[in-house]
């Protein structure tokens, strides 16, 4: 029997700063810095596991799922340039007139620079094999993740907490949770219903301890929709993902466990 994969590697999942804080003391009481920085961290976590997904299973893509692939890593790519457009145009400027600093989410805009070309580079493969300009290399995936992903997953470590140290500004930040739910709102409308699907197909709420079991706080219909209507009708953008639609952990259906690629080769 083929070992299970899951999608917890090679990037390591970001613990969220409420859960770190109740790890410590059962008994306290987590501000909103600490939730908002954790409500980051899951949305983080998700991109974390969906390019696990994608790294994973790409070298082991069958030609009938090279589009259906490309699918999925477009959706990815919609999710993360959506997220941190919303962020540059609509969060970082609203921090930074809380904070009455001026650049303050200057070092996280940078590292969008860092990745953002590889990201790129991601985003036109999969356009090229969709509008079959050349064929899918699940090599070549690999090859590019490669050279940005370890970039990408810094800053999304590193920007959590950067805003809990917002807590440092005090009675300035009182509109900061008002200031990143506007964000998420926006970002939820521009995204589209493939890359919220996607987002569900790499969204573990059983992880740590069920504590994030209602999240994300969208309206319970739309959360309906996304389950069951959209989840058949965008199935491309789901069915390589690393969570089955009630929120639970499974195996990638499409990777191969380091002991079984080790056996082939011996």
């Amino acid at each position: 029997m083929a070992a299970p994969v899951y999608a917890d590697h090679p990037f390591p999942l970001i613990t969220t700063p409420v859960f770190a804080a109740l790890s410590k003391d059962p008994n306290c009481k987590p501000d909103e810095f600490d939730y908002n920085a954790s409500e980051m961290a899951n949305v983080h976590n998700m991109v974390i596991r969906g390019i696990n997904s994608i790294y994973l299973q790409a070298p082991h893509i069958q030609p009938a799922d090279h589009k259906a692939f490309s699918r999925y890593i477009l959706a990815f790519y919609t999710l993360l340039h959506v997220h941190h457009t919303g962020e540059e145009e609509l969060f970082f400027p609203e921090v930074e007139r809380m904070t009455g600093v001026k650049g303050v989410m200057d070092g996280n805009i940078e590292q969008h620079r860092v990745f953002g070309a590889g990201l790129e580079s991601l985003k036109e493969f999969a356009e090229g094999v969709m509008a079959n300009k050349h064929g899918f290399d699940g090599k070549k995936v690999v090859e590019i993740i490669d050279g940005f992903g370890e970039s990408l997953v810094k800053h999304l470590t590193e920007e959590i907490p950067t805003l809990v140290g917002l807590r440092a500004h005090g009675e300035k930040m009182k509109g900061l949770t008002k200031a990143l739910q506007d964000e998420a709102e926006h970002s939820m409308k521009t995204v589209g219903m493939a890359a919220m699907v996607w987002c569900f197909a790499n969204l573990d709420i059983h992880r740590e301890n069920d504590l994030w079991l209602s999240w994300p706080p969208a309206p319970a219909p739309l959360k309906f929709l996304l389950k069951t209507i959209f989840w058949w009708y965008h199935a491309d953008c789901r069915r390589f993902g690393s969570t089955d639609k009630r929120g639970n952990l499974r195996p990638l259906p499409y990777a191969v466990s380091a002991t079984e690629v080790q056996g082939k080769t011996a």
